[in-house]
């Protein structure tokens, strides 16, 4: 297949829950996230690990280019297959294009103008995150933006994976895959809602009540 599901939590229960599906790609998590569940990257990491080998993203929270390298280092030393997420301003810039090189995989997170995901792509990120939402929130069009990017990676021929964060609903989801998302980076409510349809549980109950009506 040519996109990935990311489930966008830190929440250990739910990504266990979500990988059972056998569909899961690789888990983002943020600083919000942590906060929510109240736990420490390490502490989580180490459950992540304990039933889930794929990639695991992680963000850098320091400011400044020397202290994000040095910060990605040690985070990306916590377990095999993780991927530093880094906002994408020219501290971020300057640690990605000094991180690649050392073969830490990285993230430039926080796209949410097209001029971002080109100095990332210029930089060597393997992965870019443009955020949907967060530019929806302040009265632009976060979708125009992915698209805008696609097209400037595709023309390009940039070899980032491309991945719609910042997504609140499936439908926003689905938008992102037409609109040649890589990946999708969706949390444990958005990743339920792709199974979910109200006329699919009627006709499982429509079924339900015919058998039982013939089998007894």
């Amino acid at each position: 297949m040519d996109y990935r599901i990311f489930l966008d939590t830190a929440d250990v229960k739910e990504i266990e829950d979500a990988v059972q599906t056998g569909i899961v790609d690789g888990i983002a998590t943020n600083p919000n996230k942590m906060a929510q569940v109240g736990r420490k990257y390490e502490e989580v990491i180490r459950d992540i690990r304990s039933f889930f080998d794929g990639p695991v993203a992680v963000e850098a929270v320091t400011t400044k280019a020397e202290d994000i390298i040095e910060e990605a280092q040690r985070l990306s030393n916590l377990a095999k297959n993780m991927v530093i997420k880094i906002p994408t301003n020219k501290e971020g810039v300057k640690a990605i294009s000094k991180l690649v090189p050392m073969g830490i995989v990285t993230n430039s997170t926080l796209i949410c103008n097209p001029g971002q995901a080109l100095v990332a792509g210029r930089a060597g990120s393997p992965f870019i995150s443009p955020f949907i939402n967060r530019v929806n929130a302040i009265g632009h069009n976060g979708m125009e933006l992915f698209s805008e990017v696609r097209k400037i990676y595709d023309f390009y021929d940039i070899k980032s994976v491309v991945i719609s964060a910042s997504i609140k609903n499936c439908y926003d989801a689905v938008q992102s895959i037409i609109a040649g998302a890589d990946a999708v980076a969706v949390t444990y409510e958005v990743f339920n809602q792709l199974f979910e349809h109200p006329l699919t549980q009627m006709g499982i109950e429509s079924f339900t009540a015919d058998y039982r009506a013939v089998n007894g």
